[in-house]
């Protein structure tokens, strides 16, 4: 048999394989195990080593539906310092509420340039994810996206990208259809640093913050420069500057360490 001949066989059994797997993912729509059999599904075929599946909301914390067990690395206290305010600081959560993201989604689509500086990579992502971050994205409506996350404690390869967006639509579609048997539990109520709650000036926090100079500090937060930022606000360079003053100003501080501190007093 010639290797074209090969090749193609067993791309053949490969795509068999898929077929299968999505029917058995079909079978378990009902289950409370399905992420978990979604979550093997795919241990078969890439390499990482924890997952969520979550919602995030436009104007609430995102709610958890299921994890990876500590026993995989995962760590359960650290998804609670997510929901009490962290996610604030997601690219993923950040992209997700401003743009509708969908369908794959990789952390270079979304990591502004000095995310590896942030507070929030150093104190979350890395002990949580360590390296990198992908995830299969489907909007709900209503300012809602579905998300599963997989975290990887290195750079998820070409082909694993590949094989990702091969399957994306599949899996995309199965998640969507599994929200008819979701039970949503409570979440913490919003931090009083998020953004976009419908402009009532009483949102404004004890420092006095308006929504803009709130916008511009989880921007910077979580790693945006001065020009991203300007670009995502769609204001001038020199405009986040007297933003960046004001908030400093109003807080008492100078640095950026100190302004994830007060960040974090503010939490649920």
């Amino acid at each position: 048999m010639s290797q074209k001949s090969e090749e193609g066989t067993t791309g053949m059994l490969e795509a068999m394989g898929w077929h299968r797997d999505f029917a058995r993912l079909l079978a378990r729509l009902e289950s409370e195990d399905f992420w978990e059999a979604v979550s093997r599904t795919l241990a078969r075929h890439i390499v990482y080593n924890t997952w969520v599946a979550l919602v995030f909301h436009a104007d609430q914390p995102p709610t958890i539906l299921a994890e990876s067990d500590e026993d995989d690395g995962a760590d359960e206290g650290l998804f609670e310092d997510y929901q009490r305010g962290l996610y604030l600081l997601d690219p993923f959560y950040v992209a997700a509420r401003d743009n509708g993201l969908d369908g794959l989604v990789t952390l270079d689509d979304v990591a502004p340039a000095r995310f590896t500086t942030t507070e929030y990579y150093r104190r979350y992502f890395r002990r949580n994810i360590v390296s990198d971050e992908v995830q299969i994205n489907r909007s709900l409506g209503a300012g809602r996206t579905l998300c599963l996350s997989l975290g990887s404690t290195r750079t998820f390869l070409h082909s694993e990208i590949g094989l990702l967006h091969l399957v994306e639509p599949w899996l995309g579609e199965l998640m969507r259809l599994r929200m008819h048997f979701e039970r949503c539990g409570e979440t913490p109520g919003p931090h009083p640093w998020h953004p976009h709650r419908g402009g009532v000036e009483e949102t404004a926090t004890r420092f006095g913050l308006t929504d803009r100079e709130r916008e511009v500090s989880q921007l910077m937060l979580g790693g945006g420069s001065t020009k991203e930022i300007a670009r995502r606000l769609s204001i001038s360079v020199e405009t986040v500057r007297v933003h960046k003053k004001h908030l400093y100003a109003k807080l008492g501080i100078n640095t950026q360490a100190e302004l994830f501190s007060r960040f974090w007093q503010e939490r649920p």
